[in-house]
């Protein structure tokens, strides 16, 4: 009788508001897509315009409350046209709603949903699509009556073959209009929106924006990426690699600018034509996990291994005399292919630290389409090769300087330290991805330390290498590296006492070292990670709290670089323990292929790191945030925002 009474009550205030302000909520649908064609899929945008001080309630279903959302393709008066998948809903508003007495989902203000589409196989003409709807409508005091007025979309169909780039319809959340209006119902008002609310990668927001505005802001942007990656850690090692390859190709004419072309050109390969090739064969992670592959690593610690001992004077490298005859018109000192070999190397090495963009760029090549991500890839190479060109023809300037014989030498032979140095790294990606345990950080450490005071004792004249002159005089400058290689070699061990390390901890080992399952107890702090998604989201909504989620690698030098030099910001390990905390390594094959599926379909994006709020209730993120460089205060401020549209508050007024 209560309840009865309850609902006349609402009925009659409805009808008087209804009468007073007309629809709360006005709608309009229109097709996302410029056009279609028969096969194709795309979506229908639907947006409500919310009156002030009224909200309408999300798809959330209450066994006893307001009516929710519904909207989904009638397909008895649609034509032409059936229903792709489930509506695309923005994050709603939380609160507790005094009209039912329950906590509910929101919305207010502009509202934009997607219902994804299908035309059917040989249709022509003209679709329409009828799209059924039903909603309820309150403000503080009030409600208006259900509403289930549909909505009707007519578009033509375009002729044509079905084309690959629509070959699915996409399942992000459309992007949400400015809402002044936000904030005006409840006790708890949402948040406004943002570009964040969409829950989209930085990078993949970043190649969308650019491709909307053309080929020209499209490949502008591949080749600033291009620029932008060489800063990151994993290029570092390869500038003194590249200047030593080429000083063994010393003494030859300027004609060599072919072999400095030709290094570059196996980047541009290696990127455009590799990266295809093996996001086709493999997906958009196969670059990244091609680049984490044991025996890959293997190969290139061995071969670094190997070239370092010839810069230290054990053995020269020479070709065989039949490949030399054989070549010998065409080609000098090797030809072309050795610096083809090296540029492919260089390209492989430095995947893990490029596949932010690489991976992104990828990803759409894996959805149908190419274009874009063959001229991105080869814009993207083109400047990360550049500077690499005027490093592999520096040598040919050294070789034209007076006497430069034998400070030369010792050139080649500290490059050879580095080179050693640089393996390491491989071999710590080898031991990380079968969890032996053997190179953890501190061993780690304390090689890099030894080779490292190895270097200066050489440089200082204190120990001899097969090619050392015993009457060469040591002068300032070696003395100086000598000193600085013997500071750092005490930079190492300090590391392992817990010294700041800064880029140099993007090269190092997680810390502590992960077992089979990934489990790590800290990330660069003492707060402890869980290393289950599901438990995760269990103690989330015990706790009510958001989900924090860290999907990261056990060779990814990026990730080090995030953990070591933002995570124990205090900034950051305040918001750290308003959430509950998920470290889930995604680059081990047969490891962490779980991890590496759901980092896919949380994300739509398989570069790392990547890091995620969600919210347990839902399931979904509502903040996601790719790549390293970013800065405590502006990870701080992701993750607070993610919070706060987790928990349905809004945090303009405490900044």
């Amino acid at each position: 009788m209560r309840k009865a009474f309850f609902a006349v009550v609402l009925a009659l205030m409805a009808i008087f508001a209804m009468a007073q302000t007309g629809d709360p909520v006005k709608w309009t649908a229109k097709l996302e897509q410029t056009s279609l064609r028969a096969g194709e899929k795309g979506r229908i945008l639907i947006t409500g315009v919310t009156q002030p001080d009224w909200y309408f309630y999300g798809t959330k279903k209450y066994d006893e409350g307001p009516i929710s959302l519904e909207i989904a393709l009638n397909p008895t008066d649609s034509k032409g046209v059936k229903q792709a998948g489930a509506l695309v809903e923005p994050p709603p508003g939380k609160k507790h709603d005094k009209n039912f007495g329950i906590d509910v989902e929101y919305h207010e203000g502009d509202v934009v949903l997607a219902l994804p589409i299908e035309i059917d196989a040989g249709a022509t003409g003209t679709a329409k699509a009828v799209i059924s709807k039903r909603y309820q409508s309150c403000t503080k005091t009030t409600c208006a009556r259900p509403d289930a007025t549909p909505l009707t979309v007519e578009f033509p169909i375009e002729p044509g073959a079905a084309r690959p780039e629509f070959a699915s319809a996409s399942t992000e959340v459309p992007d949400q209009p400015n809402n002044t209006s936000m904030g005006h119902s409840g006790d708890a008002p949402k948040p406004a929106a943002d570009s964040g609310s969409s829950a989209k990668d930085a990078t993949q927001v970043q190649i969308e924006q650019a491709k909307k505005s053309g080929l020209f802001s499209f490949l502008l942007l591949a080749f600033g990426a291009g620029l932008t990656a060489l800063l990151t850690p994993c290029v570092f090692p390869m500038i003194p690699i590249t200047v030593s390859f080429f000083t063994k190709r010393g003494g030859e004419s300027g004609r060599d600018i072919r072999g400095a072309l030709a290094y570059c050109m196996g980047i541009l390969l290696s990127f455009t034509g590799v990266g295809l090739a093996v996001t086709a064969i493999f997906g958009a992670s196969g670059i990244q996990k091609l680049a984490t592959n044991p025996i890959v690593n293997f190969f290139l610690a061995a071969l670094f291994i190997f070239l370092a001992m010839s810069l230290f004077g054990l053995f020269e490298l020479v070709l065989p005399q039949g490949m030399v005859n054989k070549f010998s018109s065409k080609s000098r000192s090797g030809g072309l292919a050795g610096p083809i070999f090296m540029g492919v190397t260089f390209s492989l090495t430095t995947f893990t630290c490029t596949v932010p963009f690489v991976g992104t760029l990828l990803l759409s090549a894996t959805q149908g389409e190419w274009t874009y991500p063959a001229l991105g890839m080869l814009s993207f190479s083109t400047a990360f090769a550049l500077p690499f060109f005027l490093l592999a023809l520096f040598p040919q300037w050294l070789g034209k300087l007076p006497k430069s014989g034998s400070w030369l030498a010792t050139v080649k032979a500290f490059m050879g330290f580095l080179e050693l140095a640089a393996a390491l790294k491989f071999l710590s990606n080898i031991d990380l991805v079968y969890t032996l345990g053997w190179i953890t950080r501190p061993v780690f450490l304390s090689i890099w330390s030894s080779i490292m005071i190895l270097a200066g004792l050489y440089l200082l004249g204190w120990i001899k290498l097969g090619h050392s002159d015993e009457a060469i005089k040591i002068g300032w400058l070696r003395r100086g590296f000598g000193v600085a290689s013997v500071l750092a070699a005490g930079w190492c061990l300090a590391g392992i006492q817990g010294a700041p390390l800064g880029k140099l901890s993007g090269f190092l080992p997680p810390d502590p070292y992960p077992n089979a399952a990934g489990r790590a107890k800290s990330s660069g702090s003492e707060l402890p990670w869980l290393d289950s998604f599901d438990t995760a989201v269990e103690q989330a909504k015990a706790e009510r709290k958001a989900v924090f989620i860290d999907f990261t690698g056990v060779t990814c030098t990026n990730c080090r670089d995030m953990e070591a030099n933002v995570f124990p910001d205090s900034a950051v390990q305040t918001q750290f323990k308003r959430v509950v905390r998920a470290k889930l390594f995604t680059d081990r094959i047969g490891i962490d292929d779980k991890n590496a599926e759901l980092q896919t379909k949380l994300t739509n994006s398989k570069t790392l790191p990547v890091y995620v709020v969600l919210d347990p209730n839902t399931g979904k993120p509502v903040k996601i945030l790719g790549g390293s460089g970013h800065s405590p205060a502006d990870f701080a401020k992701f993750i607070e925002e993610g919070i706060a549209m987790v928990e349905g508050t809004d945090t303009s007024a405490k900044r």
